[in-house]
């Protein structure tokens, strides 16, 4: 594994022990699933988690914890979400949602923006922003969306 690619993995580890931390509705899922967390109690809007597209996420309902850098440093462009084309199916196929984290930069990597969108209305934004495309990993196909395309500026900057 490249160190870039460790990294990147590390850093997503990382939010998402953040997230877990943050939110006392969610509880991690095992390894044998396909997303981080499952609801364990209804979780509600707030200003520290806005929700686009719906009112709640009732327990039970599996939660795919998905983060990027405000801004990749060595590229200096905005940080992309990394969606896994198997992964999605399983969350829209289980009424699922993701939980989108924009991470400040190293060292503290902290979410500065939170948001829950459905597994179902994120298969949208891939059709309008993105596509599915084989990767070389071997972990099926995959899609990049830019955190731009789930949160407004105003939200993150």
């Amino acid at each position: 594994m490249s160190d870039a690619l460790a990294a990147a993995k590390r850093a997503g580890h990382n939010a998402g022990h953040h997230v877990l931390d943050r939110i006392d509705a969610l509880e991690p899922a095992s390894g044998e699933q396909h997303w981080d967390a499952v609801a364990e109690t209804a979780l509600w809007p707030s200003d520290d988690l806005p929700m686009a597209g719906l009112c709640v996420v009732e327990a039970g309902l599996p939660v795919e914890i998905r983060s990027t850098m405000v801004v990749h440093t060595a590229r200096q462009r905005r940080g992309r979400f990394k969606l896994r084309e198997g992964q999605h199916e399983a969350l829209v196929e289980r009424s699922g949602v993701y939980l989108f984290v924009v991470c400040v930069p190293r060292p503290s990597k902290d979410p500065l923006a939170m948001k829950i969108v459905p597994a179902r209305s994120v298969g949208g934004l891939v059709d309008a922003n993105a596509s599915w495309r084989e990767e070389l990993d071997g972990r099926g196909r995959k899609a990049q969306l830019t955190w731009t395309n789930v949160f407004d500026a105003a939200e993150v900057e």
